[in-house]
């Protein structure tokens, strides 16, 4: 009787993240929630989730996971991802470190996470402010440097994640959810954002008199989107979307001959 072994079509590849956002919003624990799949209300036998120490100008980390290739879930067309995740501190001390990553880095930045604390007493609407006047414009920076333009490569996607703090997991009063009206404000800016870095990336694409890649698709868009670290709902689901529209984004722009 003749085996016949079937060979997995599994593609391997990797991807750069970059996590923005101010100093307290959040973005370490993020981070370490989604690499170790913990969280501190975890459950378990497994090794209790670890607070993460202040992040000096940067920190590393890095995980693989898996993700299907199309819809119908067929595990031998999947790829096996490694994110490889900076972790930028926010303090401005520490913005020379940010921008010498954004002009000199020998790979692309395939995406940026930029982490919005809500906490109570914050204010999410001056926060959306300083996103689009502070970390927007660091991503521009990063799209427009020189060595980058000279690669023509495709604009970075960027997810605003607006990070839920609760003061106790099992009274709803204390649950914190930004309302549909800074939803909505959050959606239009950084759509706006996104359609500008599509003209910057078409600007400085030789040869290319197509302005149809201008219309962003909404599968390749960026988007907004909320998660908590503490009880780890969506972080994981975050990290998913972020990554799987980021290497849409990459191989719709090799299409275009990117």
């Amino acid at each position: 009787m003749t085996s016949v072994v079937l060979m997995s079509t599994k593609k391997r590849k990797r991807m750069h993240v970059c996590v923005l956002g101010d100093v307290g919003a959040g973005k370490s624990a993020l981070v370490t929630s989604f690499c170790t799949n913990r969280s501190p209300s975890s459950r378990g036998h497994q090794p209790p989730f670890r607070k993460p120490a202040k992040t000096v100008a940067m920190d590393y980390a890095a995980k693989r996971m898996e993700l299907n290739d199309n819809d119908d879930g067929n595990d031998n067309e999947s790829v096996s991802l490694e994110i490889c995740i900076t972790d930028f501190s926010g303090n401005d001390c520490y913005r020379d470190a940010r921008y010498a990553t954004y002009d000199d880095s020998g790979r692309d930045i395939d995406a940026f996470l930029i982490v919005v604390a809500n906490n109570r007493g914050g204010d999410l609407n001056k926060s959306l402010r300083l996103v689009q006047s502070k970390w927007f414009e660091e991503v521009a920076r990063y799209a427009n440097s020189a060595k980058r333009q000279n690669r023509r490569s495709f604009p970075p996607c960027v997810c605003l994640c607006v990070h839920d703090f609760v003061v106790d997991d099992d009274d709803d009063k204390n649950k914190l959810q930004p309302d549909d009206a800074f939803l909505e404000r959050s959606l239009d800016a950084l759509d706006a954002f996104d359609r500008r870095l599509m003209t910057s990336s078409k600007s400085t694409t030789e040869g290319s008199q197509d302005s149809s890649h201008l219309s962003i698709a909404p599968e390749l868009s960026s988007f907004v989107a909320s998660a908590n670290a503490k009880t780890g709902c969506n972080v994981k689901s975050i990290f998913q979307r972020l990554a799987k529209r980021a290497l849409e984004r990459r191989e719709s722009f090799r299409g275009l001959g990117g």
